[in-house]
């Protein structure tokens, strides 16, 4: 057989196989997630963590990737210890500027709440070094927390009051929590309780209407 049509055979054939390969690859990401998550949702952290460490997880997911999922797991579980260990290690790799981007974030908001003031305020010098027209909102977010969370401020109550009419759900319930937060810097306590009990109301009612 002339060697240039063997090497076209082989070469579509080594494409053909390529494309399985993806094709397998993105099929088991999907059906991964999606039980990875049912698994979070229902609480089985053990089921979770062997399967996340598995062959097939290897396979389809980088380590980072895998690293991040049990980071969200160990918070959702309320392993605080091992959730600020990882985030560590995450910290300390070499990532794409977006990957970066929004693990500093997540670090930010996990530091603040374990009132790690110093880390905080490190994560906190990196967001307000990004790109102020990508991530201006977030920016603004975490300068405004680290505020009421670490510095103990209450300047953000007026605005804060004035917006309450407008939000419904889990961001009037995030903004109640806030408000308690600041009320309590101020020491005002009856006030922080009034706050502190309608966030719970809000947020217990939002997760009834998703069950």
């Amino acid at each position: 057989m002339d060697p240039i049509r063997i090497l076209t055979i082989v070469t579509i054939a080594m494409f053909a196989l390529l494309a399985v390969i993806t094709v397998f690859i993105s099929i088991q990401k999907r059906t991964m997630f999606a039980k990875l998550g049912q698994l979070l949702e229902d609480g089985k952290y053990d089921e979770f963590f062997r399967l996340i460490d598995s062959r097939i997880a290897r396979l389809v997911y980088p380590d980072y990737n895998r690293s991040y999922f049990k980071l969200n797991a160990h918070m959702i579980k309320g392993d605080w210890n091992e959730a600020e260990k990882l985030l560590d290690d995450l910290l300390a790799r070499k990532v794409s500027d977006e990957q970066r981007a929004d693990l500093v974030i997540k670090a930010f908001n996990i530091y603040i709440s374990l009132s790690r003031g110093k880390k905080a305020k490190r994560m906190l010098d990196e967001i307000e070094r990004l790109d102020s027209a990508k991530y201006g909102d977030s920016q603004q977010d975490c300068r405004m927390m680290y505020d009421i969370a670490i510095l103990k401020q209450y300047n953000y109550i007026d605005r804060m009051e004035q917006a309450l009419d407008r939000l419904h759900g889990p961001a009037r319930g995030r903004i109640e929590y806030l408000l308690a937060l600041q009320y309590q810097n101020k020491g005002d306590m009856a006030k922080r309780n009034e706050y502190l009990a309608r966030s719970t109301k809000a947020m217990r009612e939002a997760s009834e209407d998703r069950s």
